[in-house]
């Protein structure tokens, strides 16, 4: 049954940013001080900005790096980050970017005298050369650089000396040329892949690089289990009273072995910030405090909303069976979505995930045009027997690596491996693995089907679809397949998908991505399972947080209240 909460009110203050440093003295607020804990159950493998894979990794690489632009957290548009202004032509094609003044690197040892050097287009350059370039584990080019910026491809591949659509007019001021106006590139530009980073500081750490321009600074005595930010006295961000910014002195994230864990350290006031709440305490947890949440003030502010966020499975598209698309139909038939949304997740989801991936967050774009699939056990059966398994004969045990530290993800392989058995008679067997370890094993395809789940990078279907492109997919298993680890390749996909992302209005670009989600699901690439819509708790006394739909965390102005 679905447990639905109606009577629980929220309210999140928040502070319009500041955006330029004016170059007078910093002064301290008030609101100065105090530490901000909140608990992630997945690993971090790296802070290296082009070799992030996971949200918790963007998360905490987004306070130590900065990047031009920034995300406004109510809003999720663009705003103005080590860039304080920029200018785009007429034609969409070229944006002129000016850089704040006086910003700096975060000082540090790696640097002559300790002192970190101002920002100039020198680190851009620097930047943007070191993502265009091929090395094991740059995950990120094909997404953010690949066919959009004049010239990089030809110096990826070793064709160019320089980035041709790449200008340096002086220590403060580039421009950039596109290939095609773009919706989304100045977006993409406030990922935390695309962070400034200093030279000096790239040669001494290589990508164990942890000290770049953002608002708190690494702390070396950070563990897997506790990642330690302290503030960063010198950041360029002030308040629109000329305060320095940020207003916390540390920002702590627990890496908890579950979700459960992290729930427990919230109730005992360990910490001021869990993600999601275990399905089986929902219920428990509300009926439990319903009347904290609704004193005045509360205790602790519960949210729930639809976030840009879905769960899904991922078929190895290049491992029999599952090359088959009539295989993967079948699968996708004999699943019943609804049931695992109301029994297991305890209703814990905004819906099941009947049409395609994209989550229904994006105005304009209507999932409910995707034809995705309901249970069919009937049409799945009919499916496998054309495939060459009639009731599942002679096919072979299906293996499900799941990640480790939330109980939902290994709850949920069980009911799969019992639907899949009574439906189509077929065997299957699932690892739970640390999320870093099962991630790494998925990149290289050695499985046959991997949960999985995806959190939007920016507010566009684009960030969603991305991740079957395919262009730069290996040929090889021992390669990593990067954000494509179902290793798809589909003329017909690619085409719609390049549309939609050089289109140069909203109506055509949705258009042709949904051109391209229907192509995706046709073929069954993955198995969408439900649309995430997860409670999240946050205690009261913070105030400037905005939680937003993105997971997008701007703790510039969070401070603490008694």
């Amino acid at each position: 049954m679905k447990f639905n909460i109606s009577i629980i009110a929220f309210a999140f203050s928040f502070l319009i940013f500041g955006c330029k440093n004016e170059g007078s003295k910093s002064k301290q607020s008030d609101k100065n001080g105090g530490t901000f804990v909140m608990a992630e159950d997945n690993h971090i493998a790296t802070l290296y900005p082009l070799s992030i894979t996971s949200q918790v990794e963007g998360l905490v690489a987004s306070q130590i790096f900065e990047c031009l632009v920034r995300l406004d957290a109510k809003t999720l548009e663009v705003i103005p980050g080590l860039a304080e202004k920029w200018e785009i032509s007429s034609n969409g094609k070229l944006i002129t970017f000016h850089l704040v003044k006086g910003a700096h690197f975060q000082n540090d040892p790696c640097y002559p005298d300790g002192k970190g050097p101002e920002i100039t287009t020198r680190d851009v350059k620097f930047t943007l050369e070191n993502m265009a370039t091929k090395t094991e584990n740059n995950y990120q080019f094909n997404t953010i650089l690949k066919d959009r910026l004049v010239g990089v491809n030809d110096f990826f591949d070793k064709k160019a000396s320089f980035i041709s659509g790449l200008k340096i007019i002086d220590d403060y001021t580039f421009s950039l040329e596109l290939e095609n106006p773009s919706l989304s590139f100045t977006k993409l530009l406030a990922n935390p892949a695309v962070a400034l980073i200093n030279e000096i500081a790239y040669k001494a750490y290589g990508q164990n690089l942890k000290t770049g321009a953002g608002p708190f600074i690494y702390d070396a005595s950070s563990t897997k289990e506790k990642i330690i930010l302290v503030k960063n006295p010198d950041y360029f961000l002030k308040d629109s009273a000329g305060n320095a910014l940020p207003y916390l002195d540390t920002l702590i994230v627990l890496i908890t072995p579950s979700i459960e864990d992290g729930l427990s350290l919230f109730e005992n006031e360990k910490i001021d910030l869990i993600n999601t709440l275990p399905s089986l305490r929902v219920k428990d947890v509300v009926e439990k405090n319903i009347k904290e949440f609704v004193s005045h003030p509360p205790k602790s502010l519960l949210q729930r909303e639809p976030e840009m966020f879905t769960q899904f499975y991922v078929f190895n598209t290049k491992q029999k069976p599952f090359d088959n698309p009539q295989v993967r139909q079948a699968i996708n038939y004999a699943i019943d979505r609804e049931k695992l949304v109301d029994n297991v997740l305890q209703g814990q989801a905004i819906g099941a995930a009947v049409h395609g991936i994209t989550p229904n967050t994006f105005s304009g774009y209507d999932i409910k045009k995707i034809k995705g699939y309901d249970l069919d056990v009937e049409k799945a059966k009919k499916l496998l027997a054309e495939a060459g398994y009639p009731n599942g004969k002679g096919f072979p045990e299906v293996r499900i690596l799941v990640n480790s530290g939330n109980s939902r993800n290994s709850t949920v392989a069980v009911e799969l491996q019992k639907q899949l058995k009574e439906n189509l008679n077929i065997n299957v067997n699932f690892e739970s693995l640390p999320n870093v370890q099962k991630y790494e094993l998925q990149m290289h395809g050695k499985s046959d089907l991997y949960r999985d789940a995806w959190v939007a990078d920016f507010s566009s279907p684009e960030s969603f679809l991305s991740l079957f492109s395919g262009d730069g997919v290996p040929v090889d298993f021992e390669t990593a397949s990067f954000p494509n680890t179902s290793r798809y390749q589909n003329a017909t996909y690619d085409i719609n998908f390049k549309k939609g992302r050089d289109a140069n209005n909203k109506d055509t670009s949705y258009a042709y991505f949904m051109k391209a989600e229907q192509v995706l699901m046709d073929d069954a690439v993955i198995i969408p399972l439900w649309y995430e819509g997860s409670y999240r708790l946050l205690t009261n006394n913070v105030k400037g947080l905005y939680l937003n739909a993105m997971r997008y965390y701007d703790f510039t102005k969070a401070y603490k209240v008694k």
